[in-house]
């Protein structure tokens, strides 16, 4: 983490270390020289030239000029289709999309669309074929005549004309080609979710519109906004001012009257408004609204709760502890899982925390009223309640340490004494139902949470008309138990698994990129798009585990369960800026929008005993090869100028490149149309790459990707000729489309052989001019 700073005893000023003032972690912390983390990680480091052998194994760029994404339930295009040229386009009957019109316009604007007479699109309110009848259903006529729409309610129109516009080539507003086809679309999910914390880290108002945009775009409707955790509280809420007047700060104030202390790279001084006004949201939930985007706030609790413990400590230091978290007298010794103390949990026994909970759902109730848009789903959060020393790996501490929470409580041991149905073991489950109590006396009709919060309770407990969870088991960890068990206790399942769907986790296995790596090592667009949701254990076949090893996984014997949606996650750690959190989420967040409203036909069936693992063959490669080209070659030849447009600034991915003893360059890129530029002077000139060119046998070559208007770029990578067989390996990290062999995708891969020096894996640096040892062992910076 950035800016480290030493404080002086005499005064408590403090002064931040120069070199760490940045964002450039190369700046002052070492470079790595091994990107192993046990013997046992067999995963490959990303080096360009096994980028490169990736590129050409798994991306070939197709004619997508007619892919709509997320993918319609069925497109028809005959074979006497006639192709359309446009200069601009005129809507009639915008009425029927009542409050979507204000999002669907706005977009027109923001993609630089040209109203005209050239192109007719008409909207219809009517009945569709039984096969597609449903909530956000649609079909879509275009001829040479016009664009006909026609859904049964609001937000299917919308949805149409989000197709049609996915259809148009923004670079060239003024001459755009269309082709005569029909779609007939239903969402496979009525749940298609875009988490994003902005506890650890704050996001600006504007990177919260400029993601409803893209949500709206491509079809995703919930937006979770993880508003609360330890490190911050991020929404106004009148009454309880220390929330944000301390809890949206952080700063060197060792007793936290004024602040939280300073963490995850804030240094040490408290920031200008990191927070949400009451107008704020209110806007955002307007704003969601006309774009069909439903906000799902979250206040997580008991656990992950510090910065709402200090606050109303704040408070109660002033005299007033009505809303106070924490009992003073508890001398629980507890450690959490991000390794704070009982300060970290709210107290459940105390009835202080019950009137906190009251007060905080009654004013965001009366924000959303405000806005015109019901509080229907509440977001309880409920994770890891729980004092890890409990837990396995933790045997050198003392047995008077591994205490239950809250056991040296005096409120909570007279809650024991009152009520004997009372569990202190279990106290997130205790407070889930509570909090549970107290929405539903709101007529808030859904309850959402972390699964771990609400395990051990079953869906009857709960007096709300809906309870649902967020499944983020890993698959290798033994996930698909999990899952059948949730199920099987009554919850709506929403997938949220971390080894596919997080997207605080790398792109690839690289310290040079940006991101946390507890469940996966990597998540890259083609992991997420290749994600089966409703087959857990398909996913084994195509896909390695945390290090990089074969999974072998049996389909539990059990009905299938029903999934109502999927969401990616943008945690924040180590995100601290929006166009941090802007490149780590984008493109992922299209490829979780292809899931969540499309099942490919390679998605497998549940079959209760079926086994999947490396060998088994059982998912058809080569559709789902040839399904992947299409996406991602729409993606990078038209999807990505929305992204500009709508100015979010995507991660462009740094190029594979290859040198034959000739000398001749050979370079590509994951992601079709991505302009690939080359330097032979370490970075002083740059060279645009269309096609193999000479370079000269023994140079070093700096390769990055640009974006088309040049603004965006990739870290930079070098080749050379030696480096060619640097970590070359047609099989890196289990990507399905290449073969594997029994020791998880790895062939000659010796964990035990070092990677420094001439060891000539670690190739990727951000400045080609720092090196250690030959060309091939450059060294590695992380970005975290």
């Amino acid at each position: 983490m950035p800016r480290w700073f030493v404080v002086d005893d005499r005064d408590q000023s403090t002064a931040i270390i120069g070199n760490t003032n940045t964002e450039n972690m190369r700046n002052f912390v070492l470079p790595y020289t091994s990107t192993l983390k046990t013997a046992s990680d067999a995963n490959v480091h990303m080096t360009t030239a096994n980028r490169f052998s990736l590129n050409k194994n798994m991306v070939e760029e197709v004619d997508a000029s007619h892919r709509i994404i997320p993918t319609p339930y069925i497109s028809v295009i005959t074979d006497d289709a006639q192709t359309i040229e446009i200069g601009g386009i005129y809507v009639q009957d915008w009425q029927y999309l009542g409050d979507l019109k204000v999002g669907a316009t706005d977009l027109l604007s923001k993609l630089g669309m040209t109203a005209s007479n050239d192109h007719k699109v008409s909207f219809i309110l009517g009945a569709l074929p039984t096969e597609t009848d449903g909530p956000e259903s649609y079909t879509m006529q275009i001829t040479t005549s016009g664009t006909t729409i026609t859904g049964t309610d609001a937000p299917g129109l919308f949805h149409g004309f989000m197709s049609f516009i996915g259809l148009l080539d923004v670079t060239n507003s003024d001459r755009m080609t269309l082709k005569e086809m029909t779609v007939y679309d239903k969402p496979r999910f009525g749940y298609r979710g875009h988490q994003v914390d902005v506890a650890r880290n704050f996001r600006s108002k504007d990177a919260i519109m400029k993601t409803i945009d893209a949500m709206a775009l491509w079809k995703l409707n919930v937006l979770h906004l993880a508003l609360t955790n330890d490190e911050g509280w991020r929404l106004e809420i009148p009454g309880l001012e220390e929330l944000t007047s301390v809890g949206s700060k952080r700063c060197f104030d060792p007793n936290e009257n004024t602040c939280l202390m300073t963490q995850l790279g804030s240094g040490p001084d408290a920031e200008e408004q990191q927070y949400y006004t009451r107008e704020d949201y209110i806007e955002i939930l307007k704003y969601a609204g006309e774009r069909n985007v439903k906000i799902l706030p979250e206040f997580n609790m008991p656990a992950h709760a510090r910065a709402a413990v200090i606050s109303m400590e704040a408070r109660a230091k002033k005299g007033d502890d009505s809303y106070r978290l924490t009992d003073p007298e508890d001398e629980t010794y507890m450690l959490t899982i991000q390794f704070y103390d009982r300060t970290s949990i709210i107290n459940p026994c105390l009835d202080s925390s019950v009137r906190f909970v009251e007060k905080l759902v009654w004013e965001v109730k009366q924000m959303h009223d405000e806005a015109g848009i019901p509080l229907d789903s509440y977001h309880f959060g409920g994770d890891e309640a729980k004092n890890i020393l409990l837990g396995a790996g933790y045997a050198s501490y003392s047995d008077e340490l591994k205490q239950q929470p809250f056991s040296k409580s005096p409120s909570c041991q007279a809650k024991l004494d009152a009520d004997s149905s009372f569990d202190i073991e279990n106290i997130a489950n205790y407070w889930a139902i509570t909090v549970n109590k107290i929405l539903a006396e709101n007529e808030i009709k859904e309850m959402v949470a972390w699964e771990d919060g609400l395990r051990g309770t079953t869906k009857e407990q709960y007096e709300t008309e809906s309870v649902a969870v967020d499944f983020w088991e890993t698959l290798y960890w033994g996930g698909i138990n999990g899952l059948s068990d949730m199920a099987e206790d009554g919850f709506d399942i929403i997938m949220a698994n971390p080894d596919y769907l997080y997207f605080d986790f790398p792109y690839e296995v690289d310290p040079t990129e940006r991101g946390y790596y507890w469940a996966a090592r990597f998540n890259s667009v083609h992991k997420v798009f290749t994600f089966a949701p409703e087959n857990l254990a398909q996913n084994a076949e195509t896909s390695v585990d945390r290090d990089g090893n074969e999974m072998s996984v049996t389909t539990p014997s059990v009905s299938k369960p029903t999934i109502r949606g999927m969401q990616g996650q943008t945690w924040s750690e180590t995100i601290r800026t929006d166009a941090q959190y802007y490149e780590m989420a984008f493109p992922r967040v299209l490829a979780v929008a292809e899931r969540a409203w499309h099942r490919a036909s390679w998605e497998l069936d549940w079959t209760p005993g079926e086994v999947f693992n490396a060998t088994t063959g059982l998912v058809p490669k080569d559709e789902l090869a040839s399904d992947y080209n299409g996406f991602v070659s729409a993606l990078g030849c038209r999807e990505v100028f929305k992204l500009e447009k709508l100015g979010i600034t995507y991660r462009v991915p740094p190029p594979g490149a290859s040198i034959d003893s000739s000398g001749i360059l050979t370079a590509n890129s994951e992601m079709p149309c991505t302009d690939i530029m080359f330097s032979i002077d370490e970075g002083d000139t740059w060279m645009k790459y269309s096609n193999p060119v000479g370079v000269g046998v023994g140079k070093v070559v700096s390769l990055r990707s640009t974006s088309s208007n040049g603004v965006l770029k990739s870290r930079v990578v070098v080749i050379d000729e030696e480096c060619n067989d640097c970590g070359y390996d047609d099989n890196i990290n289990g990507e399905p489309s290449i073969p594997t062999n029994n020791n998880g995708g790895n062939v000659n891969r010796d964990p035990t052989i070092p990677t420094n020096g001439n060891g000539g894996t670690l190739t990727d640096v951000q400045n080609p001019g720092m090196s250690s040892g030959t060309n091939c062992g450059k060294t590695l910076f992380p970005t975290s």
